[in-house]
């Protein structure tokens, strides 16, 4: 593949990736909040679910509201219930947008010390050069002095 389109993709992808693990992290986050209200309500903690609450109350705002609605609510007093399965489903989305990522970066990485490689290669050959030229010349000098003598 082309070194230019390589490095499109690979800035495609982190980008993909960002969008897509910013956007889990916040319906993890709401899904956190509706699960410690819930198990809030079932231990009678009344501070708890007032301060959830009022996050609650506070973010009704158009998008916000319906990522409230379609958020998992996962049940934190039983942690293995069929019903925890979507909320575990927000965290293996998260973990796919931070692998885009991470594959993104690494690519990006990998190019950028390849070019890093070639470009201390080149900076070597000029320097051979110059020395090679530097050995001419004085050969050069040293030939013409023997000649004056």
């Amino acid at each position: 593949m082309d070194v230019e389109k390589e490095i499109k993709a690979a800035k495609r992808l982190r980008m993909w990736g960002l969008i897509i693990a910013a956007v889990s992290i916040v319906f993890i986050a709401v899904s956190l909040l509706l699960s410690i209200y819930g198990y809030a309500e079932f231990q009678g903690w009344e501070r708890v679910k007032n301060v959830v609450g009022n996050i609650y109350s506070q973010t009704q705002f158009p998008v916000l509201s319906s990522i409230w609605k379609i958020a998992a609510q996962a049940d934190l007093n039983e942690p293995l219930r069929l019903q925890n399965l979507w909320f575990f489903g927000e965290i293996v989305v998260f973990m796919v947008g931070a692998a885009m990522v991470g594959t993104a970066n690494r690519t990006l990485m990998d190019i950028a010390k390849a070019s890093h490689a070639a470009t201390q290669e080149r900076r070597k050959e000029q320097i051979k050069k110059q020395q090679q030229e530097k050995l001419k010349e004085q050969q050069q000098e040293k030939e013409k002095d023997k000649d004056l003598s």
